[in-house]
């Protein structure tokens, strides 16, 4: 029996330390990319964002007032919901002295409902501005810059100023 034990202690078929280690490492090396790109893929679930940016807006008068073209681009990659419109500050629902009509794919823009752009997609707005409204203190005229504000429903804000023609 001592034989036997002094034969298996001699025989030197077993993993020598060296190359023990460098499996270990390369174990280490393959787990700790696979993590990595693991931790990457639930970051950018976590870290979707919307943003707007603006790819054309212009005023055109005609009609006893404007016709204001906008378009813009979600940019981000998260869905943005357009919920609402401003004019110098003012919701485009509260100005008075007439009513500002604004148009997306052939409808009212309903600010209760939103548009939804989904990212990488564009959305084409349409703003008749009639010239005897009053936007706060005063009346649009050829000449007046007028800030246009679209809000999203996370409560971001994209301003654009636009000089009435």
């Amino acid at each position: 029996m001592n034989s036997l034990v002094r034969n298996i202690r001699s025989d030197r078929r077993a993993i020598s330390p060296v190359i023990a280690t460098i499996i270990i490492v390369a174990v280490a090396i393959v787990m700790s990319i696979a993590v990595a790109y693991w931790m990457m893929g639930l970051a950018t679930t976590f870290t979707r964002y919307e943003k707007l940016e603006y790819t054309a807006a212009y005023a055109v008068s005609g009609g006893g007032g404007w016709n204001i073209t906008i378009i813009v681009k979600n940019t981000g990659s998260a869905v943005a919901t357009i919920s609402n419109f401003f004019f110098n500050g003012i919701p485009f629902e509260e100005i008075s002295n007439g009513s500002v009509t604004i148009t997306c794919n052939n409808a009212d823009f309903n600010s209760t409902v939103g548009v939804p752009l989904d990212p990488g997609e564009s959305m084409k707005f349409l703003i008749d501005l009639p010239s005897y409204i009053k936007i706060g203190t005063y009346s649009p005229a050829p000449g007046i810059t007028l800030e246009i504000t679209i809000a999203t429903a996370t409560g971001n804000q994209y301003p654009k100023t636009i000089v009435l023609p």
